[in-house]
């Protein structure tokens, strides 16, 4: 059978799918990722068939309205702003996604491209599984939608699910345009995906989230997929002197907002320069265009660091919560200081602060002083047990193992 994993975003929406297939491969299936473009060198520099789709997301979330809206911090209206930004290739985007599904026997798809994938599914009468890295969109009684918040009364959680419906109200038009080409009629696909009974991983560690008691029978939460060990080495490759200014002092902070831009650079800048009067400290760019980003003695500055190994090296991290680097971070055991943005990142932040795995700033009330208190905070005996106790239970996990065999079990049930 030949499987085509279909996914779209930001690495952090790349790199889980690049370990299942990895994974899928070992057992000896036929498995391509089908992502963006600019992903092409990532996912084959780890021996994984690749198929392109067009579109560059690093190029659209830089641009200077991205920026803005990402300072806000309003999810909807950024979304919006993305929607609006990826019209203009979303047609050819959605044409390569039909092309290369014609190649598969089986979709896997992340939840961007759910409803074109799941529309490519109906019409050729294949299966589908849906892989969620983040709190899904599947109702239960036992926490709200995800844009709501962790906590609510069992009622007011199940309801507040409603609000997908507006999510999706902005890419409907787009969606029905191309079920239209397939010869399909129009529908909302997000519930029609609820109601079909495809498999749904969550690639969220049990130590995040529990699985709901009023889950359906085809939803799961498996763990977090992670790169196997060769994989990771293929991939470390270490800034020059990074290794030598380590070992020239105490543990450093890491900083890292990963994909996400940061969104107003001078009160990173005002943050940093609190931290290294005190601290030494890592900052990762990641996907930002750091300019005038101030030196000292105390900071190394990089572009891109192996989380799996620079972690465990540091002695607190400093993340934007995607859920891509939340998973390196508890599997590290290192301390962690989410400073949110926007989408999941506050839900990630407010979670582990309240299973005491470390403290939650949301980048709006980012502060010197703010950062200096909760840097001392999570160096809080406690809290470090709970880390160390935490990063040992998800070691001991095999998220990506696991949906491997429910993929296996679905496939040819």
């Amino acid at each position: 059978m030949r499987y085509g994993i279909i996914t779209t975003g930001s690495r952090g929406d790349v790199q889980p799918f690049v370990a299942l297939a990895l994974a899928m491969m070992k057992k000896g299936h036929d498995v391509t990722v089908v992502a963006s473009e600019n992903f092409r060198d990532f996912v084959k520099g780890f021996g994984v068939p690749f198929m392109p789709v067009a579109g560059n997301s690093e190029q659209i979330i830089n641009s200077p309205d991205a920026l803005k809206l990402l300072e806000g911090g309003s999810v909807f209206k950024f979304f919006y702003h993305l929607q609006k930004a990826t019209a203009k290739s979303a047609d050819q985007s959605n044409r390569d996604i039909l092309m290369a599904c014609h190649h598969f026997d089986f979709f896997i798809t992340s939840v961007l491209p759910l409803p074109v994938v799941y529309s490519i599914a109906e019409k050729y009468h294949k299966k589908c599984a849906a892989v969620f890295l983040s709190m899904p969109p599947i109702p239960t009684r036992e926490f709200p939608f995800q844009a709501i918040g962790t906590k609510g009364h069992p009622w007011f959680n199940r309801l507040s699910y409603r609000l997908l419906g507006l999510g999706y109200f902005m890419i409907r038009k787009q969606i029905d345009t191309f079920r239209k080409e397939l010869g399909l009629p129009p529908a909302n696909v997000m519930k029609a995906c609820l109601r079909s009974g495809m498999l749904a991983i969550t690639a969220l560690s049990p130590q995040l989230v529990n699985q709901p008691r009023d889950w359906p029978s085809n939803a799961h939460i498996t763990g977090f997929f992670y790169l196997p060990p060769s994989a990771r080495q293929m991939q470390k490759e270490l800034p020059e002197g990074l290794e030598d200014w380590l070992a020239a002092g105490d543990k450093p902070i890491y900083i890292g907002f990963g994909s996400i831009p940061v969104p107003n650079q001078a009160k990173l800048y005002e943050a940093l320069q609190g931290l290294l009067a005190h601290h030494r400290v890592v900052l990762g760019a990641g996907w930002s265009i750091l300019k005038g980003l101030p030196a000292h003695p105390n900071l190394f500055a990089t572009k891109h660091i192996d989380h799996d190994w620079l972690m465990p090296r540091c002695c607190v991290v400093v993340i934007h919560g995607g859920i891509g680097t939340t998973a390196a971070a508890l599997r590290s055991g290192t301390p962690i200081i989410v400073v949110s943005v926007l989408a999941d990142q506050p839900v990630n932040g407010a979670i582990l602060e309240e299973k005491g795995l470390g403290r939650h700033i949301p980048f709006k009330k980012l502060s010197s002083d703010r950062l200096l208190q909760a840097v001392h905070a999570v160096q809080a005996p406690a809290i470090v047990a709970n880390c160390k106790r935490a990063a040992a239970a998800i070691k001991a996990e095999d998220g990506v193992g696991r949906a491997v065999e429910l993929i296996e079990e679905y496939s040819f049930g």
